[in-house]
Order: structure tokens, then C-alpha cells, then sequence
């Protein structure tokens, strides 16, 4: 097992409150992601009883669209990522929770991001990739998408494990197997300190950081990206919130932004 034990806490700055969304129907922030290609612009979706949509929101925490997914069904949402890869940027929608650890198989749903000037409607053009695990069903709520198109999922320890799998950039929709990469030693202290609920790589691809509901661990990420898992985490102190599932990078691998359930759905900034 890789050990994530806690070192010094880094000299970030306390969290503020960046905005708040106020729409009524999104009370279950699951994920999390800053635009790879539009300043400003960020988005969000909500947890699993949902349907398969996601919003558009705006500094100021406006809702500029909400979207949804044509023909897909909504199981357990619990994450999202955005990526620009070659020359187009493109959201991710992890169907990937489960609770239960009884799913045949979990999907991440691609997607183009939006134009900017796109508003509320309907996407129809959905690459999926339908993912199994290689040892056994995992609950998993934090995931991320390298510049290269790689897919990392960080299990949640329902089975007293935080397990690293990886998905070499798929080439087109269909069915894939993950490979395991290491056990990760997570714990940030406190109720839920264990529990994996986000997880983000910065867009530089220098930095990796996964959070749990009550801290986060901030991860180095080498030239040979992979071996991530393996240096020394520091912790960064997260906002006291409801229920925080969700955290990312803003566009320029600067700052940290975190979300939690609840309505009006706060979104705190972490500063350098």
C-alpha cells in the first residue's frame, strides 16, 4: 500500500465563499469542474436521483445553461471532469457510484463542452465508455481526465481500501477494463476523513488533489505522470460544509474551488 499519511498543512489561504447558486433543483453538487477553454465559466451536477444534466454557472453564481443528456439514464452520478484534448475541450459525467459495490459496471458519459454562446438544451452526441473493474465492484466518487485523454478513478474505502485504477485514453465508446495502479493510504482526519468524494488533476498536469469530507490531499505529479501516487501528499484545510463532494482547479492550475450539497449550493475558492 502507498502511503498518503498527513504532512505540514501548506500555507494556502483560509477558504472563501467564491458564489452561491441558488437554483431550486440543483441541492446535491456531486462534481465540479472549471472550464479548460472559457474564463469564468464552470460547472456542476447533481448527485444520483437526478436526471442526466448538468449546469453552467458563472462567477457570480448565475446559471448560464443546463443540459441534458439525450437517451441517457442516471444511476449515481458522483463526479465530472473537464479536459481539453488536442484541439477540443470536453466535459466528463461519471456514472460511478455504488454504494452497494454491486454494479455489473459503472459509464463515464463524454461530451463536447458547450460554446459559450450555447444555451439550455438537449446533447445528443455522447461517446460512453462502459468500465469494469479488474478484481471486484467499487463504490467511487472521485475521478479525474489527464491532457492526454487518461482516465484515473480513486475508489471511495467502503471496503477499507482507497484503490487507484487507470483507463489508457479510450479511442471510441464501448466496453473497457480498468488496471489497477496502487492501494492509497488516504485520511484527513475526522468523520468521513477516509472517504474518497472528489478527486482533480490542475490543467498543467503538475498537481493532483482528492479530497474528502473533511480535507484534502495535494499530490505532485512527476514527469512520468503515473508515479503520482507515490510522492509525499500535504493537506489543505476545506471549508466547513454540509456535505462536500466535489472540488477542482480553476483554469489556471492556481487555486482550488470546492462545492457541497445543499441550496443555495455554496462554491468556496481556496487561494495560494
Amino acid at each position: 500500500m502507498i502511503s498518503a499519511l498527513l504532512v505540514a498543512t501548506i500555507a494556502w489561504q483560509k477558504p472563501t465563499l467564491f458564489c452561491q447558486i441558488t437554483d431550486q433543483e440543483l441541492n446535491e453538487s456531486s462534481g465540479l469542474s472549471a472550464s479548460p477553454t472559457q474564463n469564468g465559466v464552470f460547472y456542476t451536477h447533481n448527485d444520483s436521483g437526478d436526471t442526466a444534466r448538468f449546469w453552467r454557472f458563472d462567477t457570480k453564481g448565475k446559471v448560464t445553461g443546463i443540459f441534458s443528456l439525450k437517451g441517457i439514464k442516471a444511476i449515481d452520478w458522483e463526479e465530472m471532469a473537464a479536459a481539453k484534448i488536442g484541439s477540443k475541450s470536453y466535459l466528463y459525467l461519471g456514472d460511478i457510484g455504488d454504494n452497494a459495490r454491486k454494479r455489473k459496471d459503472i459509464q463515464i458519459h463524454r461530451v463536447e463542452e458547450p460554446t459559450s454562446g450555447a444555451k439550455s438544451g438537449e446533447i445528443s452526441k455522447i461517446e460512453t465508455y462502459t468500465i469494469t473493474y479488474p478484481d471486484q465492484a467499487r463504490d467511487c466518487e472521485g475521478f479525474f481526465v489527464t491532457g492526454s485523454g487518461d482516465i484515473w478513478l480513486i475508489t471511495k474505502a467502503r471496503d477499507n481500501e482507497t484503490v487507484v485504477y487507470t483507463l489508457p485514453s479510450p479511442k471510441k465508446p464501448g466496453a473497457y477494463k480498468l488496471a489497477k495502479v496502487a492501494n492509497l493510504d488516504v485520511d484527513t482526519q475526522g468523520l468521513g476523513g477516509k472517504l474518497v468524494t472528489g478527486a482533480a488533476v490542475s490543467p498543467n498536469q503538475k498537481e493532483v488533489v482528492i479530497r474528502t469530507y473533511t480535507g484534502a490531499l495535494l499530490f505532485t505529479a512527476p514527469r512520468a505522470f503515473g508515479n503520482w501516487v507515490k510522492s509525499k501528499p500535504t493537506a489543505i484545510t476545506l471549508p466547513a460544509e454540509k456535505q462536500g463532494e466535489a472540488i477542482t482547479f480553476t483554469r489556471d492550475s492556481r487555486d482550488l474551488l470546492t462545492s457541497s450539497e445543499g441550496n443555495p449550493c455554496p462554491i468556496s475558492l481556496i487561494k495560494r
